[in-house]
Parts: structure tokens; C-alpha cells; sequence
């Protein structure tokens, strides 16, 4: 794991970017693993820009969506599959062929992680997988506990993600999410790690300790050959 300090937001998202176009460049058709939120929020403008001035430049690369709430609506703007198509995928011109997604909307989580497993599967693997962190240390939706797991799964909510903010403005009780599991993040080529935004210091200064935990799920990348942990520095000092 390598770790970079940045000055600020910008200088994290302009890091990220030349990781991400260096990597496209050699290897178009990739599959990109997407992140929703703030934290890799400038990347993804990033990219946009990228595609303007330089047409053609993400016309093979497929895209996987990292995780998604359970219990939630199409319409709803709270999910991730809206921050995601809005932020990067219709900017980028990505239609559903090359894109992969939980379906917000499934009666059986369960069996619509099973699909996206074996979605990966038939990829051979994620070459990027673009993360944030939790205040709690999770990544995806891993969140800590005694024991995590490999793949897809219906992940049960920490009370610490619970209660962050984000959380209670959807303004209905969120439980569960489906996300990609430790296992897959670990499987990717590349995997890039933004710290960012209030609440973070804890969880890093925890991450910076070198141990490899379960209630500290970002720990684990500690043992990923190629992961960078890009962080802000103006945010977290």
C-alpha cells in the first residue's frame, strides 16, 4: 500500500486522475469499479474533462457500481446508482452495456448480489476499484466486525453509518446495502483509497497504526500489492 498526503481536495482528485487515465490508456477496455459520494467526486470531473479533449478515450471501459442501500426507489436521489449516472456514466456517454449494477430495486438482495458475483466473475477480475472510507473504517459497505466477507453480499448497516448524516437525510430507516466484499476489492489490479471530509482523521490515524484488523476494514489494503491511499490533507488534519 502506497500513501500519498495531498494539500488539499483538488491536488487528491488530480493524483487520482493520472493513476486512473494511465491505466485506461494502456488498457481501454478495463472494468472500473465506481465509487458514489463526495470523496471521489473530483476524479470523476476529471475523467469528464478527459472525455471532452480527448474523444474516444473511455468509448471501451466498463464500469461495476461499487454498492447500493436496500430498501430505497428508483426515483429516489439518495442512491448510489443516481450519484454515479449523474456524475460520471451519462457524462461519459456509458450506456447498460457496459455497465454493471445492483438493481436498486430487487425483491431478493441476496440473489442480486449472487448475479453481480458472478458478473465479476466473467470479467476476470476488477482492474479499478475506486474507494472512500467511513468514519467507522469501513470500505464499500464492509463494515467493521468480528469476521468480513469475500464476496457480494447483504451487508448489515453499523449504527456509526447509521448515524452519519448522509443516513438521515433519505428520511426513510435504512438497515442493509448490498456491496462488492473484501475479497473482490482485494482481487482488483489497482485499488485507490480517498481520504477526505470531515470525521476521517480517526479512521486514519487508526489505518496509519499498520495493523491488519476487522473493525477496521480499510486495514486490509495494507496487504494489496498495488493500492494507493490518496489522502487530503486540508481535511483531515
Amino acid at each position: 500500500m502506497k500513501i500519498h498526503y495531498c494539500k488539499n481536495y483538488e491536488e487528491m482528485s488530480l493524483l487520482g486522475g493520472e493513476l486512473v487515465h494511465a491505466e485506461v490508456e494502456i488498457n481501454p477496455d478495463l472494468l472500473f469499479c465506481a465509487a458514489s459520494g463526495n470523496s471521489p467526486a473530483g476524479l470523476y470531473e476529471l475523467m469528464v474533462e478527459k472525455h471532452a479533449d480527448s474523444h474516444g478515450f473511455f468509448d471501451w471501459m466498463k464500469v461495476i457500481k461499487l454498492d447500493e442501500w436496500v430498501g430505497l426507489t428508483d426515483d429516489s436521489t439518495f442512491t448510489s446508482e443516481y450519484d454515479i449516472q449523474e456524475k460520471l456514466l451519462k457524462k461519459l456517454r456509458i450506456g447498460q452495456d457496459r455497465y454493471i449494477s445492483f438493481n436498486v430495486e430487487t425483491d431478493d438482495p441476496a440473489s442480486e448480489c449472487d448475479r453481480i458475483q458472478d458478473e465479476i466473475s466473467q470479467h476476470e477480475g476488477i482492474d479499478i476499484c475506486i474507494l472512500g472510507i467511513g468514519i467507522n473504517g469501513h470500505i464499500a459497505l464492509n463494515e467493521p466486525a468480528e469476521f468480513l466477507q469475500p464476496d457480494c453480499h447483504v451487508a448489515k448497516l453499523h449504527p456509526v453509518t447509521l448515524a452519519s448524516g448522509m443516513i438521515e437525510k433519505v428520511g426513510i430507516p435504512l438497515s442493509e446495502g448490498m456491496t462488492l466484499g473484501i475479497g473482490n476489492i482485494m482481487a482488483s489490479k489497482m485499488v485507490i483509497l480517498f481520504i477526505t471530509g470531515k470525521g476521517k482523521k480517526p479512521a486514519l490515524d487508526l489505518l496509519l497504526e499498520g495493523k491488519i484488523r476487522t473493525d477496521l476494514p480499510a486495514s486490509l489494503l495494507w496487504l494489496h500489492p498495488n493500492a494507493h491511499v490518496i489522502v487530503d490533507r486540508n481535511s483531515v488534519h
